[in-house]
């Protein structure tokens, strides 16, 4: 199973165009093994949040991209907390999410 079949599964009822926004901004990682759906949700996101504020896009017609940068970290931690040794993983998994997220709010803003 890849990262955009677990997602699709997850989110059937999502709109489609945040689920499009969410594969898009995995770009080729969307269509790596599941397993490392919490890493590369995770960078996905850290991606197109950097994205954003480089291009200091903050209008309302950019909530679809926030949107989907909230869904990919939600869901690299719902990943997470799913399989074996989740909190072992989630720890890990939070420190290095805030670090890279935090880094680039504190950079860009």
């Amino acid at each position: 199973m890849t990262i955009r079949d677990w997602i699709t599964s997850r989110l059937p009822d999502a709109p489609r165009a945040l689920l499009e926004q969410m594969i898009a901004a995995l770009g080729r990682d969307a269509d790596a093994v599941v397993s490392r759906t919490p890493e590369l949700c995770i960078a996905a996101a850290a991606r197109a949040l950097d994205a954003l504020l480089s291009d200091n896009r903050f209008a309302r017609e950019n909530a679809r991209e926030l949107l989907a940068i909230d869904a990919l970290t939600t869901l690299a931690f719902e990943y997470a907390s799913d399989t074996s040794g989740a909190e072992e993983q989630l720890a890990s998994l939070a420190a290095h999410a805030v670090a890279t997220l935090s880094q680039l709010t504190t950079q860009r803003v």
